[in-house]
């Protein structure tokens, strides 16, 4: 694909944008091969969204892959839209939104350069995105988050935690490693989350730590939830 393409395709209420900015994203080339293993599917628990998001409410699901919840969201009758990097999940998004008649926006697009304008949403989802962005890429995309988030909007992401069994492979930054998939893992402690949060007002900070048992070795799966709150701004 030429970095640059813009294209606009809109079916319905459906609207399908790709839009990415020009700069090196070999690691996140990679989800296109990442979506097509076909591991990346939910759904997943909104449990931790529901506490602070209340439908009906716009909705950005921000890295939404094949959908795992851009469609639960959509199911509630929040008026969602989803985007990622993947041109091929978006793809398979937008046949699964056809084949169950599903109303929801949908755009290929960098979360680093969302093409959105300044407070279009009232809550921004990010579930284990910012964990595959290098340093400059997660601040990007924060600053983002907080630019299309309408003044008091709440962005609600997950993330990996220092202590995960996964954490591991090659380090390109602190804590920060690349697979040999390609990917980009980067695995955040907890007093990391509201130094980086800037623009937004961190409500909440939940651990959770589950003891998986493999070939009779205990193993940790470190995750971190966090909501926070957009500052009152001039648009």
């Amino acid at each position: 694909m030429a970095w640059g393409l813009e294209l606009i395709f809109i079916h319905k209420r459906c609207h399908l944008l790709i839009r990415m900015k020009q700069r090196p994203v070999s690691h996140l080339k990679a989800w296109n091969t990442e979506h097509l293993r076909g591991i990346w599917k939910g759904p997943y628990s909104l449990d931790f969204f529901d506490r602070y998001v209340t439908p009906p409410a716009r909705i950005l699901d921000a890295g939404c892959g094949v959908g795992r919840y851009t469609i639960p969201l959509a199911m509630r009758e929040c008026d969602v839209t989803g985007v990622d990097i993947s041109l091929f999940a978006i793809s398979e998004l937008e046949n699964l939104r056809l084949r169950r008649n599903m109303q929801m926006g949908l755009a290929g697009a960098d979360v680093c350069h969302l093409p959105f304008r300044n407070a279009t949403f009232d809550a921004v989802v990010a579930f284990g995105v910012l964990q595959h962005l290098l340093e400059e890429e997660r601040s990007a995309a924060l600053s983002e988050f907080a630019r299309v988030l309408v003044p008091g909007g709440t962005l609600v992401i997950e993330v990996l935690g220092i202590e995960d069994m996964r954490m591991g492979g090659r380090e390109v930054e602190n804590a920060t490693f690349l697979r040999s998939t390609g990917s980009v893992y980067h695995y955040f402690e907890p007093c990391e989350i509201k130094d980086i949060f800037s623009g937004l007002e961190v409500m909440d900070i939940k651990e959770k730590k589950v003891i998986k048992n493999i070939a009779g070795k205990d193993y940790t799966r470190h995750m971190i939830s966090v909501a926070a709150r957009s500052r009152e701004k001039d648009i």
